[in-house]
């Protein structure tokens, strides 16, 4: 497929991205136009969603958009695109999930390589209260820092940007008690998880290279639930430990199931992220949207089936 026949737009927030990376924008403008291509940068979601429309609606091919930032940069454009609209990560966030997923760096030569050579490659994405998400939704321990994060954040973040959030977090939080309703077609609950962590994954990864759904395929059409029921910070070091070495499974107070949609909920005020950004408190309900993202992946990526 020749993607470089299409209009090609780069997208990204003037936050997204530091140092060597901020450059590589400009430098993928420069290798397009030696190529005698052009691209439009661009910062604003609303001109993203009218130019997409726009195209839609008068015949032309979908652009391809290049989404220069993080995972949320990423599900920001996804929000704002068509299911058949070539999305392509230059990966400039903190921690590139998605990019790391596909293998994509974020050098102007391997983008531009991607888009001579890739090809498009299908998966899910999932709503949580309505907001698109790509890799994942979390209640407790983990969306409580990210809250945390939230508040303190100015600019560019950094991992060392959590460790502040994290010490707050181990000395305050509670672990309030955290229900994960299964949901029928008609919204009611068909089983009911008492935990303590929360987590729905659409892909397989987490931060850090934890392994927390390393099973999950992100175009099933089902989100692949984990939930912890164990309270406290030996537990919590407990399921790191597990995640860590890829025995998380083998702890019994952990439980696993597969769904297309649930809710989760909590008597308590419980933060919620998504993506690894911060989405609000609880009650969330999160329903899968299959095969809703359409990504350019290089040549030598070998999806999960």
């Amino acid at each position: 497929m020749d993607l470089l026949s299409r209009q090609i737009i780069v997208f990204t927030s003037p936050k997204a991205g530091s140092g060597a990376n901020r450059e590589q924008v400009p430098r993928l403008e420069e290798m397009l136009s030696q190529r005698g291509l052009k691209c439009s940068v661009m910062h604003s979601p609303a001109e993203l969603e009218r130019l997409i429309k726009y195209a839609a609606e008068v015949g032309d091919q979908q652009p391809v958009v290049v989404c220069a930032g993080g995972d949320g940069t990423l599900g920001l454009v996804a929000s704002k695109t068509l299911p058949e609209t070539p999305l392509l990560t230059m990966p400039m966030g903190t921690e590139n999930l998605v990019g790391r997923m596909v293998g994509q760096s974020a050098e102007a030569e391997s983008i531009l390589k991607t888009l001579a050579t890739g090809y498009l490659h299908r998966i899910d994405a999932a709503t949580a209260n309505g907001q698109l998400f790509l890799i994942m939704a979390t209640a407790g321990f983990d969306a409580e820092v990210v809250r945390r994060l939230h508040l303190r954040r100015k600019g560019h973040i950094r991992r060392l940007s959590y460790l502040l959030p994290i010490l707050n977090t181990l000395t305050r939080y509670q672990f309030p008690a955290i229900r994960v309703c299964e949901l029928d077609d008609d919204g009611s609950a068909v089983q009911v998880t008492t935990c303590r962590w929360a987590m729905a994954f659409n892909l397989p990864r987490y931060a850090a290279g934890l392994q927390i759904a390393p099973s999950a395929i992100g175009n099933d059409g089902k989100l692949d639930i984990t939930a912890m029921c164990g309270s406290g910070i030996y537990k919590g070091i407990r399921y790191l430990y597990g995640a860590m070495t890829g025995r998380l499974d083998r702890q019994r107070d952990v439980c696993r199931f597969q769904t297309p949609r649930l809710r989760i909920e909590s008597d308590q005020r419980v933060a919620f992220e998504l993506d690894g950004d911060y989405a609000g408190h609880l009650p969330v309900t999160i329903e899968s949207l299959p095969m809703r993202v359409t990504l350019v992946v290089p040549e030598d990526f070998t999806p999960v089936r």
